[in-house]
């Protein structure tokens, strides 16, 4: 029978604290729900197995393995997970409080530097290698200037695997990411002598897990100061057709997981997060809130009233590519 919401589980999903961890346990449940992810990384095993760089999703799926199991082989495994990292990044090795996107985002590009090894490998067993990192998140963006006396056009191309908006307080993240698309006016100087042009942002591509990052964290005085600003998100983040270049029709993204930070600085404060509890059936609609070896049933409608001035990092997967119920 279903245990009433905020419940500890019997369950141990948890991840134990190294000692100011909590920025790698929460994304790590935030990346274990995103199944398109895990499953192209277990799909390419096969390649990766052997390579030096493959510590890192060895060590990923090892901690979801052994999320049942006791607190010292999850350590173990993390403390593994963490060595390897460090090795590319030395700057983490400490047991400071760091930020946790910008971990993501050096875990996910380290991996992806590693294409090019694995798809030798690949080749010499006759296979294809498709990274996991450009599978699922990985898209493209253009930027359109264009001379409003002249019309005179520029474009730039450009990749990312996160998209970053800007905090605006009693707002909601579908506004924030359509200001952000919507055109504008800009102060550029082009060769016929105007000063000013037309900037329109487009999606050249989308990816199947859209991680977006709100900017909590803004530098004053060479000091990072957080933004607490509420911003309202819901299950479903709509990218209307009108800013994507392929696509006929909107595109929508159901909401999977969230990572918070409770505290007012970078360095201090908890990282926690909320996510689909994928351990149920396809059709279960249950929620799990991890911070570090305490998790808790939630709702999905807790979550988007609970988190409006904490969230930080919101993944959401393209509904095409998961059934939600």
């Amino acid at each position: 029978m279903r245990t009433d919401y905020n419940i500890v589980l019997t369950e141990n999903l948890g991840l134990p604290n190294l000692t100011n961890t909590c920025y790698i346990n929460a994304t790590l449940q935030a990346l274990l729900t995103l199944k398109g992810f895990i499953d192209d990384i277990y799909r390419q095993k096969v390649v990766w197995e052997k390579h030096f760089y493959s510590v890192g999703f060895k060590e990923l799926l090892s901690i979801r393995h052994c999320q049942f199991q006791l607190d010292n082989e999850k350590r173990c495994s993390l403390r593994r997970f963490k060595d390897n990292f460090v090795m590319s990044f030395q700057d983490f090795d400490n047991d400071d409080q760091m930020d946790a996107p910008e971990f993501m985002l050096k875990w996910l590009y380290r991996l992806r530097e590693s294409k090019d090894d694995f798809e030798i490998i690949a080749s010499n067993l006759s296979i294809c290698y498709l990274c996991p990192v450009d599978a699922q998140f990985s898209f493209d963006m253009v930027q359109t200037i264009t001379c409003l006396r002249c019309g005179s056009k520029s474009s730039i191309v450009e990749n990312f695997i996160i998209m970053t908006q800007t905090v605006k307080a009693n707002t909601s993240l579908d506004k924030c990411l359509l200001d952000g698309l919507t055109e504008e006016t800009v102060q550029r100087l082009c060769d016929c002598g105007f000063k000013e042009s037309s900037q329109k942002h487009f999606f050249q591509s989308l990816p199947n897990v859209l991680v977006v990052q709100l900017t909590r964290f803004l530098f004053r005085n060479d000091k990072a100061v957080k933004d607490s600003g509420a911003v309202d998100f819901s299950q479903i983040l709509e990218i209307p057709a009108k800013f994507c270049v392929n696509e006929r029709k909107s595109v929508k993204y159901s909401l999977v997981s969230v990572v918070s930070h409770v505290g007012t600085s970078t360095k201090y404060g908890h990282y926690i997060c909320d996510g689909v509890n994928s351990k149920q059936s396809q059709s279960s609609k249950s929620w799990l809130t991890y911070s570090d070896n305490n998790v808790k049933e939630t709702s999905i409608q807790d979550v988007i009233k609970d988190r409006k001035s904490s969230a930080y990092l919101l993944f959401f997967e393209r509904e095409a590519n998961r059934n939600l119920g």
